[in-house]
């Protein structure tokens, strides 16, 4: 809370022949240190308002900063703490059991390929797909010339190409 001084203070002051100058840090601190004495984990800017001070002293911790051999005890298990954190990650982050399982994606194939049999769907065989990859390929190589001789213009500059889609027929269009 800031200090503050009523003109009628200021008029009793300046009569009484006192100097009134803002002290620096008179406001007080806003926030503050605060350690853990067991562990020795220190909490940095901590608010110190009367609700959080009386909060942060009823869980225990102490305010301004740890001993160094506090500090040091802290820094000390850091690696034990990060090697748990790590083990806890690696658990979530993992793949699930049934993924790990050998041959599951042919197990999964398997039973996707009976339902479809059951329901009567066909099934395109291993030459059928390499047929269609080949022609699917072979619409994509398409012959590129990579240099023009000097003073010639490629077609592709001088003419706009359209796409032979179906457009819809503007009246017609309801």
């Amino acid at each position: 809370m800031p200090i503050t001084v009523t003109d009628q203070e200021k008029a009793e002051l300046a009569a009484a022949g006192t100097l009134v100058r803002p002290l620096a840090g008179a406001d007080g601190a806003v926030s503050t240190v605060f350690h853990n004495p067991k562990t020795g984990q220190e909490f940095v800017n901590l608010p110190i308002d009367p609700y959080h001070l009386g909060r942060h002293l009823r869980r225990g911790l102490v305010m301004g900063p740890a001993s160094p051999e506090l500090r040091e005890k802290w820094e000390a298990g850091e690696a034990e703490r990060q090697a748990a954190n790590d083990a806890l990650m690696a658990e979530h982050l993992g793949k699930s059991p049934v993924e790990e399982t050998p041959r599951f994606s042919d197990a999964v194939a398997a039973a996707v390929t009976q339902v479809l049999e059951k329901l009567g769907v066909e099934i395109p065989s291993e030459k059928q797909e390499a047929w269609e990859e080949g022609k699917e390929g072979a619409e994509e190589l398409a012959p590129i010339q990579l240099e023009l001789p000097f003073g010639e213009t490629s077609e592709s500059e001088t003419k706009h190409v359209v796409s032979q889609s179906p457009r819809p027929n503007a009246s017609s269009v309801e």
